[in-house]
Order: structure tokens, then C-alpha cells, then sequence
């Protein structure tokens, strides 16, 4: 079932955590991954180390902490 109305056009904010953008060998568009912890994200490049890994950057508080989006806001 739908929701009726109109979709909102603002952009989502993102959760506190660490991201970053993981591209399959069979796939031109890559798929953004968040991890709460820096453990989880060490584990994150284990399990996908045949894969193409970029790190984007830590969101706290709905802040770019560090990466390549440092000080600028989610949403």
C-alpha cells in the first residue's frame, strides 16, 4: 500500500556513524555502507577487501567529522 501525499523533496539526514562506498566488480554504482563503530568498520573491510573501498568520513551530530565532506552538514 502507498502513502498518500506527496514525497518530501528535502534530503534525508544521515545517522551518527562512519561510512563508506564499497563498487562490485559486476557493478558500475556504488553502494553506500554505514557502520556505528570503528570495529564494525574494520570488520566491513574485511569481508569486502575483493571489492573497490573508498572511506567517506565519520556523521556526528549531523556532521561530516572528518573525509572527504569534513564540516559540512547532512542535511
Amino acid at each position: 500500500m502507498k502513502k498518500a501525499g506527496r514525497p518530501s523533496l528535502s534530503p534525508k539526514k544521515l545517522k551518527d556513524g562512519y561510512y563508506i562506498l564499497i563498487t562490485t566488480k559486476n557493478s558500475k554504482n556504488p553502494i553506500r555502507i554505514m557502520r556505528e563503530t570503528l570495529k564494525q568498520l574494520e570488520q566491513a573491510k574485511i569481508q569486502y577487501k575483493y571489492h573497490h573501498f573508498e572511506y567517506l568520513g565519520q556523521v556526528k551530530g549531523g556532521f561530516w567529522v572528518d573525509g572527504k565532506n569534513q564540516g559540512k552538514a547532512t542535511a
